[in-house]
């Protein structure tokens, strides 16, 4: 026994001892000489981007420089009677503003005349120049006549980039006394200075008000004076490394003594399997196995947790994703399983330590936040897990489309039960997915009333419905060549008895209660059956994203013209731009459904955010209908003009025509029949209005027409 013991020792303090101190001091040597080339590499960033931000500062020099020579130009009559002070009145152009927020006229002195700030006029004094900042590029502009000067100026905003160009005499300025300059600048701190920082790789610039660190580049005034600092967050390439290398480091040393750890590791595979098992089978009873977030017991005993803790006050956050089902039905569970995977790992990272994250089942979430201000805390969240969705997930080329409808409850004072605090979240939640969904909202007492009151109208509807209580009106479409009604859209409405109600409210509430469908089909029954009356006018109807997801939808509404009697060709669906970006793939089968039927199909609300010419290219619409936030602008916006004649362009080359709908005016209507639109239409032409009504004003000019012809 004394003689094991005896080699024991030897062998520990022979070879075991002197191999780990060789193998401590290496790594410690390397571990030094990566420490003093990782502080080398950061060094060398930090210097680097010194000179960026340097270049930076010129380059926004250079941009207020320019933009002071171009608008003295373009602009040289009405700021020459500006400065010869006999203009009452000058605006600074809305397109302006894109380059610089702020416009002074300035005398020899430095001393402000005029100011303007995000095109309104603020007195003369109203942005606060250092007027020995304007003075000095006042005397410089003066000392190169024929070029701009650029600077950096103290002002109530803060410090402003600038570009001060002389103002060439207008009418009634007879002496160089009487000299004015044009001074035009923008916020260093502004979101363009930032953005163009970003652009040159630079990240959270920041403005400071003294240099503080070696991250920081001084600002100083065209005067000499010291404004402050400009500092970014630093680059630590060198850190990074070291901390990748840091692990095969690790591995070596662990090389080293594994000859000596063998026995060690055995035994402990042996306890760790014993205590994986353990941990397993708690983690599996605890935890969601499709997303590996805890599950809804988890969720249920962390709140209790929550609530055994008086001190704390405690917020429910419940998120519910939109669409989660249409993804189901279109690509499977398969692709359905790989997106709540997805959504999990994202919302996990966006939690972080704020909170307890869970999966409730299907396509729910929720979060447990506990500690100060958890309201605000909960809806920060929710609003990232509505923005983290705002991007459409690729699985092995399939675009797959989601939004999160989250709602939030808080109880303050802990006088909730933990079952009444999920409750209000998940009333919250309803309230947001009711509200237009990819959105947060916050529980209010108010909302269980409301909830309630659209459950009601939602039984009423259903009532009206099913009794014929909706009324379906028509709106003309007039031809831009001849001015004669080319085409009829029928457009819901519900009147009762009292009082009507506005369509945004119920059909809100139809869509809530899953009646879309319903009151899709009951408006094409009704058109079908009146398309006889209006002979063969272009019948138009708005198709509900919940009709065209439904695979049936082309099968339904074949059975439903024919039945009718009326030819698919004299019906034009409406769909609009959001179901194509949402669901691109579902929506091309649909499209090439409808057109096999017979039924043309227009794209509805062109130019409000997604317009694409790959979109028009990919499902071949007949028809392009551009919205009324552009026509709105088109008598007035040269870019709103260019949009339509692109649009009628384009529209034109892949063989549809354009409509231009909520026209209100007769300028609005003769500008877009210049810029080549075959149809127009809005309450110029006519408001919506019962069939009959429409019937009559068709038969008034079929009888100018046989007058003229006469």
């Amino acid at each position: 026994m004394i003689f094991a013991n005896r080699r024991w020792l030897e062998f520990v303090f022979g070879v075991v001892v002197p191999t780990a101190l060789t193998a401590l001091a290496a790594a410690a040597v390397v571990y030094l000489a990566m420490a003093r080339m990782a502080a080398e590499v950061n060094d060398i960033d930090r210097r680097g981007i010194a000179r960026v931000v340097e270049v930076l500062k010129d380059e926004s020099l250079a941009r207020m420089n320019l933009a002071a020579t171009e608008f003295a130009a373009w602009n040289a009559k009405a700021l020459g009677e500006v400065a010869a002070g006999s203009a009452d009145a000058f605006s600074v152009p809305a397109e302006s503003e894109r380059i610089f927020d702020t416009l002074l006229i300035v005398d020899v002195g430095g001393a402000p005349l005029r100011a303007f700030h995000k095109g309104k006029a603020v007195g003369p004094d109203g942005v606060g120049v250092s007027r020995a900042d304007v003075a000095t590029l006042v005397a410089a502009a003066l000392q190169r006549p024929d070029q701009s000067a650029s600077g950096f100026v103290q002002s109530r905003l803060g410090p402003l980039v600038v570009g001060v160009q002389k103002i060439e005499p207008g009418t009634g300025t007879a002496s160089t006394g009487s000299q004015r300059y044009l001074l035009v600048g923008r916020s260093v701190t502004g979101t363009q200075f930032t953005a163009m920082a970003e652009a040159l790789g630079v990240k959270h610039l920041v403005f400071g008000p003294a240099p503080v660190g070696s991250d920081t580049v001084p600002l100083v005034s065209a005067a000499g004076a010291l404004l402050g600092s400009i500092g970014w967050e630093p680059r630590v390439s060198g850190t990074e490394a070291m901390e990748r290398a840091r692990l095969p480091v690790l591995a070596v040393l662990l090389l080293l003594f594994v000859v000596m750890a063998v026995l060690v590791v055995t035994i402990w595979k042996m306890m760790s399997g014993l205590r994986h098992d353990e941990t397993t089978a708690r983690h599996a009873a605890s935890h969601d196995p499709l997303s590996g977030l805890p599950n809804r017991a988890s969720f249920h005993q962390r709140l209790a947790d929550a609530y055994a803790n008086p001190r704390h006050s405690i917020a429910v956050l419940f998120a519910d994703l939109d669409g989660f089902k249409e993804v189901n039905d279109t690509y499977g569970h398969d692709v359905g399983d790989r997106l709540i995977r997805a959504t999990a790992a994202g919302f996990r990272a966006l939690v972080g330590e704020d909170g307890t994250l869970a999966r409730l089942g299907g396509d729910e979430f929720a979060v447990v936040v506990e500690g100060d201000m958890p309201a605000e805390r909960a809806r920060a969240l929710g609003e990232s897990f509505v923005d983290f969705l705002d991007e459409a997930f690729d699985f092995e080329g399939r675009t797959v489309k989601v939004g999160c409808s989250v709602g939030v409850a808080v109880d303050v004072d802990g006088n909730l039960t933990p079952g009444e605090l999920v409750r209000r979240a998940d009333v919250a939640m309803y309230v947001a997915k009711a509200g237009g969904k990819n959105r947060v909202d916050l529980y209010d007492a108010v909302m269980d009333a409301d909830r309630q009151a659209r459950a009601a109208l939602a039984a009423e509807l259903r009532e009206a419905v099913a009794n014929d209580g909706l009324q379906v009106h028509y709106q003309p479409v007039v031809s831009a060549k001849t001015g004669s009604i080319s085409a009829v859209e029928a457009l819901i409405r519900w009147i009762r008895p009292g009082g009507p109600i506005s369509p945004v409210v119920f059909l809100a509430v139809a869509e809530e209660a899953g009646m879309s469908d319903l009151i899709g089909t009951y408006v094409l029954r009704r058109v079908a059956r009146d398309a006889r009356s209006f002979g063969d006018l272009k019948m138009v109807v708005n198709v509900f994203a919940a009709q065209f997801r439904d695979p049936g939808f082309p099968d339904a509404l074949g059975a439903i013209l024919k039945s009718a009697g009326m030819p698919p060709e004299r019906l034009e669906l409406d769909i609009t731009e959001s179901f194509l970006v949402s669901e691109p793939e579902r929506a091309r089968r649909s499209v090439e459904a409808l057109h096999a039927l017979g039924v043309s199909v227009a794209l509805d609300d062109f130019g409000t955010g997604f317009s694409s010419v790959a979109y028009l290219r990919r499902f071949a619409f007949d028809k392009v209908k551009i919205d009324r936030s552009v026509v709105i602008d088109v008598i007035r916006d040269p870019a709103s003009q260019s949009l339509v004649q692109a649009a009628v362009a384009l529209a034109e080359t892949l063989g549809a025509e354009v409509t231009a709908e909520g026209i209100e005016m007769a300028e609005e209507a003769e500008a877009l029949k210049r810029a080549g639109c075959h149809e127009l239409q809005g309450y110029y032409f006519g408001a919506p209005t019962v069939r009959s009504e429409i019937l009559r004003r068709i038969a008034r000019e079929k009888q100018a027409v046989e007058h003229l012809l006469a």
